[in-house]
C-alpha cells in the first residue's frame, strides 16, 4: 500500500520533553488513529504534520513534499483539518464566513455556493445560516469547525477530537462520513479520546507514550478485540466452555469463579450465535452480556502480550 506520509527521525525537542524519535508512515486510502495519553506528543505531532509547527528535526514528507522544504505549505491545498474554534470574537453570518472562507481557499464563488449550501445542509445548520457564528452552541460550532475540515474537499483529513462536544447521533454521522472518505480514495489521520465508538473502522494505528512511538501498524497486528464479559446464572465447565469457542474461532480471556464470568472476544455476529447455541445445548441460563470499552489501557494490554 502506498504511504502518502512519512516521518523519517521526527524529532520535537523541548525545554522538559522530547518527542520521538518517530519513525511511522501514513498509508494512502486508509484510516489512521494517533493514540496515547494525555500529554504523550499527539497535538505537537499533528502541528508538525500541518507545517504548524516547523522548528524539528528529521523530516515529514507528504505526498513526496518535505515540511522543512522552502515550498511546505504548498501541499497544505490536499489537506483539511479540523480542530475546535469557538468563534467567540466572529461577529458575520454563518453562511457569509463560510463563502468568504472558500473564496480564500481558491474556490470560486458559483463552487463556493453549491458547497456552502451542501455541507450546511449536510449538518443540519442551513436554517441557522443568517445567525452569528458566535451566538451558535457549542455542538454547532463544532459541525461548522467540521464543514471547514470537509469544504474544499480535500485527499488529507487531519481530525483533532472531532467528537468532542457532539451528540452520539452526529458521532455516528462523522463516523460514516470517514468511511465514505475512505472508500472515495482519501486519507484519514484522527485523535479521538473515546477509541471504542470507532475502533472498528480503524485500519492502522500510530501509539505514542510519553514521547515515543511505541506502536505503528495495523488493527489486525496490534490484535485488540471487541470483547465480552458473559455472566452465566449457573456454573459451567470452563475447560469445556472454551475449548467450544476457540474451535468456532472465538478467543476466551478471563475467568472469574465469583462472578461466573468468562471474557470472549468476537469480531463478527455469526460468532455469537454459536455462543448462544452452546448455552442453549447445555442449558445455561445467560445472565448478562456486557461489551467491554477498547481504551487505552485494553491498547496497552493487547501491546504488552506481544512483547
Amino acid at each position: 500500500m502506498e504511504e502518502i506520509i512519512k516521518f523519517d527521525n521526527y524529532t520535537k525537542r523541548f525545554k522538559k520533553k522530547i518527542i520521538g524519535p518517530l519513525n511511522c508512515s501514513i498509508k494512502k486510502a486508509r484510516i489512521t488513529a494517533l493514540l496515547g495519553s494525555s500529554g504523550s506528543g499527539k497535538t505537537v505531532i499533528l502541528n508538525s504534520l500541518l507545517g504548524i509547527i516547523k522548528n524539528f528535526k528529521g523530516n515529514i514528507e507528504i505526498e513526496d513534499s518535505l515540511r522543512r522544504s522552502e515550498k511546505y505549505y504548498l501541499v497544505n491545498k490536499k489537506i483539511g483539518y479540523y480542530t475546535q474554534m469557538d468563534f467567540s470574537l466572529y461577529v458575520v453570518s454563518a453562511y457569509k464566513f463560510l463563502l468568504d472562507i472558500c473564496i480564500m481557499m481558491g474556490i470560486n464563488k458559483k463552487e463556493a455556493v453549491t458547497k456552502v449550501e451542501y455541507w450546511m445542509k449536510f449538518f443540519d445548520i442551513w436554517d441557522s445560516k443568517d445567525k452569528i457564528i458566535r451566538s451558535f452552541s457549542w455542538g454547532m460550532k463544532n459541525r461548522m469547525n467540521l464543514i471547514l475540515c470537509f469544504i474544499k474537499d480535500p485527499e488529507i483529513i487531519i481530525l483533532d477530537e472531532p467528537g468532542a462536544n457532539l451528540d452520539s447521533y452526529w458521532r455516528n454521522k462523522i463516523k460514516i462520513l470517514l468511511v465514505e472518505a475512505k472508500k472515495a480514495g482519501k486519507t484519514v489521520v484522527i485523535t479521538v479520546h473515546n477509541i471504542d465508538e470507532i475502533a472498528d473502522i480503524i485500519d492502522d494505528f500510530i501509539i505514542i507514550d510519553d514521547g515515543k512511538n511505541i506502536f505503528n501498524g495495523s488493527a489486525e497486528e496490534l490484535n485488540v478485540y471487541a470483547k465480552y464479559k458473559i455472566y452465566i446464572n449457573e456454573k459451567f465447565d470452563e475447560k469445556d466452555f472454551r475449548t467450544f469457542l476457540e474451535e468456532q474461532k472465538i478467543k476466551t480471556f478471563k475467568y472469574d469463579v465469583d462472578e461466573n464470568s468468562l471474557v470472549v472476544a468476537i469480531d463478527n455476529y455469526r460468532q455469537i450465535n454459536y455462543l448462544f447455541l452452546y448455552l442453549i445445548k447445555n442449558n445455561l441460563p445467560l445472565k448478562n452480556l456486557v461489551k467491554l470499552p477498547i481504551n487505552m489501557e485494553s491498547i496497552y494490554k493487547a501491546l504488552e502480550a506481544k512483547e
